[in-house]
């Protein structure tokens, strides 16, 4: 947990590519390289001058989440999470 970001390493290594982007949308989820880590972007990070989520560093754009991001504030602080594609 980064503020109102989630991430977590993943067993992927991977450099950036031409998604790459530190100008990120709540809603989105990236791919950041230097922690080989999936971010999932719903609110405002350490980095946030206001609402908007800015990452630690740039990331590839790998989905958006489909529902409200928002709700994720429900489970700050959970120690598990379940992803799935629609």
């Amino acid at each position: 947990m980064w503020g109102d970001e989630f991430y977590f390493e993943i067993p992927l290594k991977h450099g950036l590519d031409q998604t790459a982007t530190s100008d990120v949308e709540v809603g989105d989820i990236g791919y950041w390289p230097p922690g080989q880590a999936l971010a999932l972007f719903f609110g405002p990070t350490p980095m946030s001058a206001g609402s908007k989520p800015v990452p630690a560093s740039e990331v590839n754009i790998v989905g958006r989440i489909g529902q409200e991001a928002g709700l994720l504030r429900r489970v700050k602080g959970a120690t598990r999470i379940r992803i799935e594609a629609a």
